[in-house]
């Protein structure tokens, strides 16, 4: 099998790299049609003005002299997969599909209307613009002969909420790069743990119940926390852990990316989705997969989603959404308990290495596109 990998997607982003690299890992010939755009985060209702928008779409479409080059490329390939981020990208490959009767293939990885009215919370989906990006959004969906949410709940909100026939969509999940988020075994038996929250700081994401769970744990001195990331709520959970006095936090916000690594694989516990919000009820994050891989016990919100795949206190650890006393309660539960945190981690890998890696993930991919061929 034969697969381009098309569209201004930037190379170094997790999902991307992923998939790449599962494919690879099953023996299939990946061909690359890119002109990479560096992913930068849309936080501010600012990044959504015209112009600002009209600037991204215009450096994506450098691409056309990729796509005349690497003709020959996208004539021999079996499928075109546009990866992330692809939405506009769709809007060239569409055409180029038809025309050498190629199967389109798109992991959106994120919806936008989505992301930007409900976890955002920089769009209005009310207003004239709002309306327009969930149309926008519809038509390029209806446009791939595959769409790949990520979770079961994901696809029934595309399926609902942007038209999209069940007979074109297909279960997805974003798994973690193994390579990158390299495994240790869990042997921490002692009463010492490093909580560790790592990833975007957005209001989804529920950051300041970790700092309230902080603050209720700050006088336990065998529990510290570690922040690595950053995002548009960074400001206001770093200011108010320093209002707090709290003694028990660090925070690494400043340090490159490739250094991260180095840092969280001293976790013990993995935080996840914290929040209570819509998105939470249907998406599993990057970090809880991260977690998985790196060999930690993941704690993260209880939700319908979670449930689907994970079972409380076998290979996860579930608390409330948006309660910062539940989750000291199931820190220090863990504390107490070594036992349960080495089970919990070894048997969280363990389905981690069953569906989750880039191997299993470019498996189930391979799965897809011969469905449609």
């Amino acid at each position: 099998m034969k697969v381009c990998f098309f569209g201004t997607y930037d190379k170094n982003y997790t999902a991307n790299k992923i998939v790449y690299q599962g494919l690879l890992e099953n023996h299939v010939d990946v061909l690359e049609v890119n002109s990479e755009v560096k992913l930068t985060a849309l936080i501010k209702k600012e990044d959504l003005n015209v112009l600002s928008l009209l600037g991204r779409i215009f450096k994506k479409y450098r691409i056309f002299a990729q796509i005349v080059k690497n003709w020959d490329k996208l004539k021999s390939a079996d499928a075109i997969y546009v990866a992330y981020p692809g939405h506009f990208d769709v809007l060239l490959a569409y055409p180029i599909a038809k025309i050498l009767r190629k199967k389109l293939v798109f992991n959106p990885v994120i919806s936008f209307y989505s992301g930007f009215a409900d976890e955002q919370g920089i769009l209005d989906k009310k207003s004239y613009f709002g309306k327009l990006v969930k149309f926008t959004e519809s038509m390029i969906y209806k446009m791939v002969d595959l769409l790949l949410p990520d979770t079961p709940y994901q696809m029934e909100y595309f399926k609902k909420t942007f038209n999209i026939p069940s007979k074109k969509i297909k279960v997805f999940p974003i798994g973690a790069d193994d390579k990158l988020y390299k495994y240790t075994p869990y042997k921490n038996t002692g009463k010492k743990v490093n909580v560790v929250y790592y990833g975007l700081y957005s209001p989804v994401h529920g950051v300041e119940h970790i700092i309230g769970a902080a603050n209720m744990l700050k006088n336990d001195r065998d529990i510290k926390f570690t922040f690595v990331g950053q995002g548009n709520t960074f400001q206001e959970n770093y200011d108010c852990a320093k209002k707090l006095g709290l003694k028990n936090v660090q925070f690494f916000h400043d340090i490159p990316v490739e250094k991260h690594p180095e840092i969280i694989e001293k976790a013990d516990i993995f935080l996840g989705f914290l929040q209570k919000h819509p998105s939470v009820e249907r998406i599993i994050p990057n970090k809880v997969y991260q977690g998985l891989s790196l060999g930690k016990v993941v704690i993260t919100a209880d939700s319908p989603v979670i449930r689907s795949v994970f079972t409380n206190r076998v290979n996860m650890y579930f608390c409330k959404p948006a309660s910062a006393r539940d989750l000291s309660r199931a820190i220090l539960d863990l504390k107490k308990n070594p036992r349960l945190r080495v089970a919990i981690a070894q048997n969280g890998h363990k389905i981690f290495l069953e569906k989750f890696t880039p191997r299993a993930i470019g498996k189930t991919l391979i799965g897809y596109i011969k469905e449609i061929l």
